[in-house]
C-alpha cells in the first residue's frame, strides 16, 4: 500500500515560554501548502463562545496583517474548519494544538481545506490565559496557511517555542512570501499535493518523547498486514485478550515473519469487551512487544494499534485505536 501522507511533528517548549530579544528580521519560513489566493474561508467548529472568541481574535490579527485574509462560512462541509479538542494520549499526549494542511486540493495542487486544532486540555492543564491561547491558535492558522515554525529563539508566533508571541513583522512576512507568485505558475505544487499533519507539543523531543514516537521507540517489533483470524477469550484472568493472526505484508522493526499471532495487550487490566476490536480483512499496523514466553502483544494496553479505515484524495488512512488519531503507514515506522 502506497502512503503519501508526512507526518512532521512538531515540539513547543511552552512550560517557561520564551525569552525576550531583539526582533527577528528573517521572514518565517514556508511549508508546501497554500490557497490559490491569499484568503480563505472557515467552518468553526468550536461550540463554547470563550473558543469561538479566540479564533475570531486569531482570524482578526491576520486580516490585520493584510498579508492573508480569513473569513467564516455557515458551510458545515467546508473543507477548512477551526475546532477544538480535549485530549490527553496518543499523538495527542502534551499537544497544545494541530494544523492538517491538504485537506483538499484543486487541479493546480493549490489545498482547498486545512483543518485548525486547540487541545483545551492541555492549554488547561498548563493555565495558558486567554491571549495565550490566541497566540497558539494565530499559530496553527499561520501552519494552515502556508507557514512552518520559525527558528528557535526568534521572536515570532511561529516559533516552535511560543507561548508570549503574537503575530510579529517576520510572519507577517513569511506569509507575503508564501503568496508572492501567483497560483497559475506554481506548476511544481502539483506534485507535491500531499496532506500533512503538524503537531505542536508542550515538551521538546530532544528531552522528552510523546505520543506515537514514544510508542514507536518502545515497540520492539513493528509490522503491518492483514488479519486472518481473531479469537476472543471469555475465560479471564486466563486470557483477557482477544487473540489475533495477522498476514504480515510490510516489515518496519524487528521480526521477519510472514504471520505473526499476538494479543491485544501485555497486562490484566484491559477486558475482553475492549480488546475485541480487530476483525479478519482489516488491514492495520501493530507495535508488539514480546513476552519471555514468546507470546506477542500490542505494547502499552493495546494503544500500539493502527487500523486502515480509508481514503482520502488517494491516501489510505490509519485510525488509532485508543484516540481515534489519523496516521498513515509512514507516520508509524
Amino acid at each position: 500500500m502506497k502512503k503519501t501522507i508526512t507526518l512532521f511533528t512538531c515540539c513547543l517548549v511552552l512550560l517557561s515560554g520564551v525569552s525576550a530579544g531583539a526582533a527577528t528580521k528573517n521572514p518565517a519560513p514556508v511549508n508546501k501548502y497554500r490557497y490559490a489566493q491569499k484568503q480563505a474561508s472557515y467552518y468553526t467548529k468550536s461550540t463554547s463562545k470563550y473558543y469561538r472568541t479566540i479564533w475570531h481574535n486569531s482570524r482578526k490579527a491576520w486580516n490585520k496583517s493584510k498579508a492573508f485574509k480569513w473569513s467564516t462560512t455557515k458551510n458545515k462541509k467546508s473543507r477548512s474548519y477551526a475546532t477544538t479538542v480535549s485530549r490527553t494520549t496518543g499523538v495527542w499526549t502534551n499537544a497544545t494544538g494541530m494544523a492538517y494542511n491538504g485537506k483538499g486540493f484543486d487541479s493546480r495542487g493549490n489545498q482547498t481545506g486545512a483543518g485548525m486544532y486547540l487541545n483545551r486540555a492541555i492549554l488547561k492543564k498548563y493555565q495558558y490565559n486567554k491571549k495565550q491561547r490566541t497566540n497558539v491558535a494565530i499559530h496553527e492558522m499561520g501552519h494552515a496557511l502556508g507557514l512552518s515554525h520559525n527558528n528557535a529563539g526568534s521572536v515570532s508566533v511561529m516559533n516552535p517555542a511560543n507561548r508570549r508571541y503574537a503575530l510579529r513583522s517576520c510572519d507577517i512576512k513569511g506569509a507575503k512570501k508564501v503568496y508572492s507568485t501567483p497560483a497559475a505558475t506554481r506548476a511544481t505544487l502539483a506534485s507535491a499535493a500531499k496532506p500533512m499533519l503538524t503537531v505542536d507539543h508542550i515538551h521538546d523531543y530532544s528531552n522528552n518523547i510523546y505520543g506515537v514516537e514514544q510508542l514507536k521507540h518502545d515497540a520492539g517489533t513493528i509490522v503491518e498486514g492483514t488479519i486472518t483470524q481473531s479469537v476472543a477469550h471469555h475465560t479471564a484472568p486466563q486470557n483477557y485478550y482477544t487473540t489475533q493472526t495477522i498476514k504480515v505484508s510490510d516489515r518496519f522493526k524487528g521480526t521477519k515473519h510472514q504471520t505473526m499471532t499476538f494479543t491485544q495487550g501485555g497486562t490484566p487490566q484491559m477486558a475482553v469487551a475492549n480488546s475485541e476490536v480487530l476483525h479478519p480483512g482489516e488491514d492495520v499496523v501493530v507495535m508488539l512487544a514480546k513476552h519471555p514466553s514468546g507470546q506477542y502483544y500490542v505494547i502499552n494496553d493495546g494503544q500500539g494499534m493502527f487500523i486502515d479505515t480509508h481514503t482520502s484524495n488517494g491516501n489510505e488512512l490509519f485510525e488509532h485505536v485508543s484516540d481515534h488519531g489519523i496516521y498513515t503507514e509512514d507516520m508509524l515506522h
